[in-house]
């Protein structure tokens, strides 16, 4: 007599409730698209005397945020929640708060200048997200989404960095 047994595998689904944590990351969701949608802009229509490097700057930097923009996202679906960076305001605010380099320089110096200033505004506030991200991550003991926030933090900060050495 043959017996069979029947084994079932549950596998853990993640929780569809909103948490602190997915809320955190929605919001460096949106701030890294908005971080990333200028930069790209700003790669576009850089010019002058250091065209060459801050053009590639840009490029090397909004190519680093276009893969982050998918890590963020996919961790928000691990979590159980839909990735939606348009939800808030965030992105909007984010444009609004940095002057516009294109309509207030006229110099090309200066325009490069603004530029990189702004760049720099933003991607010290999204450190500063991350950074409260990162925070309810530990409290939440979710390690994943605190070790994805450091990567995020000392990414954001060497963008910083490099904007920072490239100002005259």
């Amino acid at each position: 007599m043959h017996t069979t047994t029947n084994t079932s595998i549950t596998l853990h689904q993640p929780t569809h409730t909103k948490s602190k944590v997915t809320d955190s990351l929605q919001i460096v969701l949106a701030n890294t698209y908005s971080l990333y949608l200028i930069t790209h802009n700003y790669h576009w229509n850089v010019e002058g005397e250091r065209f060459f490097s801050l053009h590639k700057l840009f490029e090397d930097q909004y190519n680093e945020l276009f893969s982050a923009l998918d890590v963020i996202a996919e961790r928000i679906r691990a979590l159980g929640e839909y990735a939606l960076p348009f939800e808030g305001n965030e992105i909007l605010e984010s444009a609004k708060m940095i002057s516009n380099a294109l309509n207030k320089e006229h110099d090309t110096g200066s325009r490069a200048d603004r530029m990189i200033l702004n760049l720099l505004n933003l991607a010290e506030t999204t450190v500063k997200q991350c950074h409260a991200a990162k925070i309810l991550a530990t409290d939440s003991g979710d390690s994943e989404t605190e070790n994805l926030m450091v990567e995020r933090i000392t990414a954001h900060q060497k963008s910083a960095w490099m904007l920072r050495s490239s100002l005259k």
